[in-house]
């Protein structure tokens, strides 16, 4: 068996995220190299998602229901975004943009909990940088996904009640 082909054996028998380092020591290599060996499996097909607990093979997700919307809101706002999101079950896979020079610009977020939501929130504060929606005047993209679609229609709603613009693709 392949280093690449025991990385998915791994990932297959485990139901909940293998964090990097213990998926790179098991197989003995790198970080750097199973960063590597990871694009390549999923150049092959294989859908591998990073989590911010480690990755995981998507045939060991449950089913989930994706949508993705259009938000418009202010910086102020993100935290109380998310946190509406987290608290119907639903979690933020990533945020896009159309950014005028670069064109679908997107960025992973994978924020599922309240715990997720600190870490992102902690980044931004350390980060000079600004938000994909600060380029955009505050619209941009999420793919939300739940196990259940009134999930997100559900936080949806709370998030119109709340004063955020949505629009639905």
């Amino acid at each position: 068996m392949n280093r690449r082909e025991e990385i998915l054996r791994i990932l297959k028998e485990h139901k909940r995220p293998v964090k990097g380092a213990e998926l790179g020591e098991r197989v003995g290599v790198s970080r750097q190299t199973l960063v590597q060996d990871i694009a390549f499996l999923r150049k092959d097909g294989y859908r591998i998602v990073s989590t911010t607990h480690g990755y995981l093979l998507d045939d060991a997700l449950p089913e989930a229901f994706q949508e993705v919307i259009g938000i418009t809101h202010t910086p102020e706002q993100l935290r109380r975004e998310l946190e509406i999101l987290v608290a119907h079950h639903v979690s933020i896979l990533d945020v896009m943009i159309e950014h005028p020079v670069y064109g679908k610009v997107r960025g992973e977020l994978n924020i599922r909990t309240p715990k997720d939501i600190r870490r992102f929130l902690e980044k931004r504060e350390k980060s000079n940088l600004p938000l994909f929606s600060e380029v955009t005047g505050g619209f941009h993209y999420h793919t939300l996904e739940a196990d259940e679609p009134e999930y997100i229609e559900d936080a949806l709603d709370s998030l119109v009640k709340a004063g955020y613009r949505i629009v639905r693709t």
